[in-house]
């Protein structure tokens, strides 16, 4: 169309145009602080021009070829991975500093410090065997040890179950956000199937796919249609046709399970709460050794080999750390106590044997110990070290240091991926982040470029008033 109807169409076409592109300015603006969204930009081309015999072609306006989305999905995948690497160490990092509030070392009121206070009694009574309170204080200050060994025991169990909840609540947050991913996907095929654009949907799907990842660390692949498939732990739960829920297996170690398949995974919130979970058991384990070893040796020197009376009673089973006590006849009659070396018949002054279960603290021993192997000697009334071994404590303290290192390494790589993070949101910021100043400028341009277009409407107006009016045409 040539003349002053193609030049109005041309004009109306900028108009429309502008005002698009005015709109598009608009909603960057109004959401340059919404979480995950990613600016958008419009796309003018000039429309296809009209052919004039033995002229050539004219212009026939402007057209919007696309409104896009500006990412950069590899910055995106990348800032994905090094979330979920960084909501695994800060997991692991929280539960592993409520461990170590249960250990509260080195205190006045740590295992450690009841552990000396266990030994320094035995010592007063080796020096002091006719007093009856010194005999009290052993049993006294055993039975504070023993219930320290009670209530650490009950604080690792609780933990260890409120870490197993932990993960049961994020396997429900998960299932819950595959599903709305699975709406997502359909809704953005339908919407790209019919050739348009459906930026805020794949915003939104950005948005749940990084929530998913920093839970159980998952990989993602898209279709033609943008609609994003879903694996964790190599199990698919999330396809274009299909989706699975994952489940916790009915086992103490949080093991996850999709399609009845047990799944291992390597980052994201679970997978920090599951190797806290192993450092829980492992040091549940070792303060079962420690109560083990330490009653055994002490039972040993007590009852002569097992001639006498036990110190203490380990339980029926091998939940020693909860269920180790002094023994109830000890308690109930602390004469019971051997101090001295004849076990059936009290010698005046003798605390030979108090000193030698004192010595026991200089003992070296394996964690557990196999009684089998223990070399009591009855005459002396010592135990022989063992090679590789190490003092009661001397593994307490080597059992709380592990678990510092442990810590302190997840602290060391919270800092190192939260620095990480920052950066890749900084470069993901400045391709997909809103700047107000850009989009103002943007604003004037097509303020500008609209007014001009209404002009040019004016004009034609005025011109065609002129043709039909004024010249009789």
């Amino acid at each position: 169309m040539s003349g002053l109807f193609g030049t109005l169409n041309n004009a109306t076409k900028g108009l429309n145009v502008q005002q698009s592109a005015l709109q598009t300015t608009s909603h960057n603006i109004s959401n340059a602080n919404t979480v995950g969204y990613s600016r958008q930009k419009v796309t003018m081309v000039a429309d296809n021009p009209y052919t004039l015999g033995g002229i050539g072609q004219l212009g026939t306006g402007v057209r919007i070829s696309s409104i896009d989305r500006i990412v950069d999905p590899y910055v995106n995948k990348q800032l994905r991975n090094e979330n979920s690497s960084l909501e695994m160490y800060s997991k692991k990092s929280e539960v592993l500093g409520q461990l170590e509030g249960i250990f509260n070392e080195p205190s006045t009121t740590g295992l450690n410090n009841n552990l000396s206070q266990v030994f320094s009694s035995w010592t007063y009574l080796g020096s002091n065997p006719e007093l009856a309170t010194a005999k009290t204080m052993v049993a006294q200050n055993s039975e504070t040890f023993t219930d320290t060994l009670h209530h650490m025991s009950n604080q690792i169990d609780s933990l260890h179950e409120g870490t197993v909840q932990d993960i049961e609540k994020n396997v429900l947050d998960f299932n819950a956000k595959v599903e709305q991913l699975d709406s997502l996907n359909k809704q953005i095929f339908n919407m790209t199937s019919q050739g348009q654009a459906p930026n805020d949907l794949l915003d939104q799907q950005d948005k749940i796919l990084s929530e998913l990842t920093g839970i159980a660390g998952v990989e993602a692949s898209y279709d033609k249609f943008n609609r994003v498939s879903v694996t964790v732990g190599g199990e698919s739960v999330l396809t274009e046709d299909s989706i699975s829920k994952m489940s916790v297996a009915p086992d103490p170690a949080g093991q996850l399970v999709v399609n009845e398949t047990n799944i291992a995974i390597t980052s994201g919130n679970i997978k920090g709460s599951q190797e806290a979970l192993t450092e829980i058991d492992t040091k549940k384990q070792e303060l079962n050794e420690l109560a083990y070893t330490f009653a055994t040796a002490v039972n040993k020197v007590h009852s002569n080999g097992e001639e006498g009376i036990p110190f203490f009673d380990l339980g029926e089973d091998e939940n020693y750390a909860a269920s180790i006590q002094v023994n109830k006849e000890i308690l109930a009659d602390t004469s019971k106590i051997n101090a001295g070396k004849n076990i059936e018949t009290v010698v005046s002054g003798d605390g030979t044997r108090a000193q030698a279960i004192a010595a026991l603290q200089n003992t070296k021993l394996d964690y557990p110990v196999n009684p089998t192997e223990i070399e009591y000697d009855p005459t002396t009334m010592t135990i022989k070290n063992q090679n590789g071994g190490s003092t009661v404590s001397g593994a307490y303290n080597d059992s709380v240091t592990q678990m510092g290192i442990v810590k302190q390494q997840s602290d060391n790589m919270v800092d190192s991926q939260e620095s990480l993070v920052s950066l890749l949101e900084a470069r993901r910021d400045s391709v997909s982040g809103v700047s107000i100043n850009e989009e103002v400028t943007n604003t004037i341009a097509y303020q500008s470029a609209f007014e001009a277009n209404s002009r040019i409407i004016s004009v034609v107006s005025e011109m065609l008033d002129t043709l039909i009016n004024r010249t009789g045409v």
